[in-house]
């Protein structure tokens, strides 16, 4: 466990360096700076306009900033041979992923802390009330993003950054609308596409569960079973990915 907490604190201290991750936030706050411009634009709706905005801010750029950051700490390490120090010191292969997924959240964190902290203030200064909704949205877009992590993770012990980026934005897309497609195939769709939807919706991260924005920004009522639901499945599919990054890891040689 030390030599996984070592491994996460080394990679949160590269993470927090790199410039990325000064764009996330300063992209993070122009976004919900601007819904404070288009507010007037809906009248009697400013604070939900600042809401839906920042909260979609932090989903998007949360996502965006775990695949861009997620996407080339392995190969840096392997590009510049550090691997290689690390391998011979006494620390498995497994630990060396869960200390290197557990960094990229914990920077993750960081990001979402500072752009919530943005968002707070900013519907402060509107004198407009924070429900608990919207801290649920906020910590289920955190679980949504996490999942990402662990994807990106995988992908990043066999391939390129940029295959690893794009092959996690397109997962990240089509377990965004999962649900829909196995919808779609039940109604219109023949056997052959609803055995194909059906399967990808099992093996697809569902990512719906972790969508709380739209009762978030009209003070809706929202069941915590869900959230309690949404958080199991997060923990259970990163085990499960993390296993299988994991096992594909300790087959890799290295040149």
């Amino acid at each position: 466990m030390n030599k996984i907490a070592s491994v996460a604190l080394n990679t949160f201290r590269e993470s927090i360096r790199e410039k990325i991750l000064v764009v996330a936030l300063l992209f993070g706050v122009i976004l919900m700076g601007s819904s404070v411009l288009l507010s007037p634009l809906a009248v009697g709706a400013k604070q939900k306009i600042i809401m839906d905005v920042g909260l979609a801010a932090i989903s998007i750029i949360g996502v965006l900033t775990a695949v861009f950051l997620g996407s080339t700490l392995v190969h840096k390490e392997v590009d510049k041979k550090a691997i290689y120090l690390v391998l011979t010191r006494p620390i498995s292969r497994s630990s060396f992923l869960a200390g290197k997924l557990a960094g990229i959240v914990l920077a993750i964190a960081l990001v979402f802390a500072v752009m919530t902290a943005v968002m707070l203030g900013t519907i402060a200064l509107g004198k407009g009330i924070v429900r608990p909704a919207v801290f649920a949205s906020v910590y289920l877009s955190f679980l949504e993003t996490t999942v990402v992590c662990s994807i990106v993770m995988l992908f990043s012990t066999f391939t390129t950054p940029m295959l690893t980026s794009f092959f996690a934005l397109c997962i990240f897309a089509a377990g965004s609308l999962s649900g829909d497609l196995k919808v779609f195939a039940s109604k219109f769709g023949g056997e052959g596409m609803q055995l194909v939807t059906g399967s990808l919706y099992y093996l697809l991260p569902n990512l719906k569960v972790f969508n709380l924005r739209h009762e978030a920004v009209h003070n809706l009522p929202f069941a915590t079973g869900d959230i309690l639901r949404a958080t199991i499945y997060a923990a259970v599919y990163c085990a499960v990915v993390l296993f299988f990054a994991c096992s594909i890891f300790k087959r890799r040689e290295f040149k």
